[in-house]
């Protein structure tokens, strides 16, 4: 049996419900780690609210963040690390016209900085999670503080009516080959600002060839749209009993389990 890359996203997939890692998760990854596998978070959360999980799960590999803009292994120099960016006149470009594209809030990160435009998150707790909301580890968004190019933005609308505008002039202004601008689906008012052409198979592509691990032995395990490449890509893609429909309708498998039953966990005993 060759060794395999196994790609998690996190949220409703490695997480439970309570948005925790349980004890079989943690046990089945090592375990997996130990005999060799590569085991590599693959999530649209940036670093800062990764870190935890990643220490918690024993891992070494790699981490990819920002759905796929950013792949390193924490505080450790590796020869395949990348970072892909967006502009940040961009940031500076909405927040100007804040007022007529309706924005509520504007969040520009990379590895290990925030800026925001205003520290009032949105109303929905899963959201609010996103948006930072400490001004002690938060710079303001402004052209004294933000100096460099980021790998995302993350923008609240006032409802999500005004998605489309933000999206047609962000796409028209800066074009669809530099960037994409991403809506969070449902009903959130959420977008995100992403380098075009950036995916989570990004990140799964780099991994794959960067350990030298053939395709046959590729698993991607994930719940929602932002899985989507990374599913498609991968010859083993599993979507989590618990998932989105339409991502299952591309699968390979899906689990016999939901994220809150151990579903990744039980999955993997059966693969390793």
């Amino acid at each position: 049996m060759g060794r395999k890359l196994i790609g998690i996203d996190l949220d409703s997939t490695t997480l439970n419900d309570a948005g925790q890692v349980s004890l079989m998760t943690q046990q089945m990854i090592k375990k997996a780690q130990q005999a060799g596998h590569v085991v590599a978070i693959i999530t649209g959360r940036p670093v800062r609210l990764s870190m935890d999980i990643y220490h918690q799960l024993g891992l070494i590999s790699p981490m990819v963040n920002f759905n796929g803009a950013l792949g390193e292994i924490p505080n450790t120099p590796w020869e395949h690390a990348y970072s892909y960016k967006v502009d940040r006149e961009i940031a500076f470009d909405l927040i100007e016209n804040a007022t007529d594209l309706a924005i509520k809030s504007i969040v520009a990160e990379n590895r290990s900085e925030v800026w925001t435009n205003s520290v009032i998150a949105p109303k929905n707790s899963a959201e609010a999670f996103f948006f930072p909301q400490n001004e002690a580890t938060t710079q303001m968004l402004n052209r004294l503080n933000l100096k460099k190019n980021i790998n995302s933005i993350l923008i609240e609308a006032q409802n999500e009516t005004h998605q489309n505008v933000i999206q047609e002039y962000v796409t028209n202004r800066y074009g669809a080959d530099r960037v994409m601008v991403k809506t969070w689906g449902a009903s959130s008012p959420v977008l995100e600002i992403a380098p075009a052409g950036v995916a989570k198979d990004t990140g799964l592509q780099i991994l794959q060839r960067a350990f030298n691990i053939d395709k046959a032995d590729v698993y991607a395990f994930g719940d929602e749209m932002n899985d989507y490449e990374m599913i498609d890509y991968a010859t083993h893609g599993v979507v989590m009993k618990n998932g989105n429909s339409q991502l299952k309708a591309i699968a390979n498998d899906v689990t016999e389990y939901t994220n809150d039953e151990d579903g990744l966990a039980k999955y993997l005993a059966k693969i390793i």
